[in-house]
């Protein structure tokens, strides 16, 4: 099975990162009871950290790094797409060169950081969502902070959650 390549903000990457690392922590409160099992509370989520190593390759592999470079260096949160993971909105933290280029090939490391959605959703929003193209119905159910189940029972007219086509309308509620 050949995974999608990972893409950042409209760039998407010729080969997958060799290393994938992804790590984050919930900070949770236990309660325990003389009389029956222990019960637990969820305080807070820390942000998830996206880490990994990967060659850039081709006779561009030094513009495909400049690129990444520039989205980086704009320091805002962008849709992130990885191999078989569901879509999140991060910011690219790290950014470096861990090997001289070779025949074309550049090695590199990153670090995302996950972002808060840059658009929240209005509960009572009686007005459709207008895809974009290459969007799914996760990145809206994420974007819209909805789980992506009720995206799909409001919405039995879209055959393919994974591809959405851009103007196609998504009920959000």
């Amino acid at each position: 099975m050949k995974n999608a390549p990972m893409r950042f903000d409209g760039l998407s990457l010729r080969h997958n990162p060799e290393t994938l690392s992804v790590s984050g922590k919930n900070a949770v409160k236990e309660y325990a009871s003389p009389c029956c099992d222990a019960d637990s509370d969820s305080l807070y989520k820390e942000p998830l950290c996206i880490s990994g190593e990967g060659e850039l390759s081709g006779t561009d592999c030094i513009d495909q790094y400049i690129a990444l470079k520039e989205l980086q260096r704009t320091r805002k949160p962008a849709k992130l797409v990885l191999p078989r993971m569901e879509p999140l909105y991060a910011y690219l933290k790290e950014l470096s060169l861990t090997a001289k280029r070779v025949d074309n090939v550049l090695s590199y490391r990153f670090v995302f950081v996950e972002a808060k959605s840059p658009r929240q959703h209005t509960a009572g929003t009686d007005s459709p969502y207008i895809a974009s193209q290459g969007e799914s119905l996760w990145d809206i159910a994420y974007a819209k902070e909805i789980p992506v189940e009720q995206l799909v029972a409001l919405n039995p007219q879209i055959p393919l959650i994974n591809h959405l086509s851009a103007g196609e309308r998504v009920k959000l509620c």
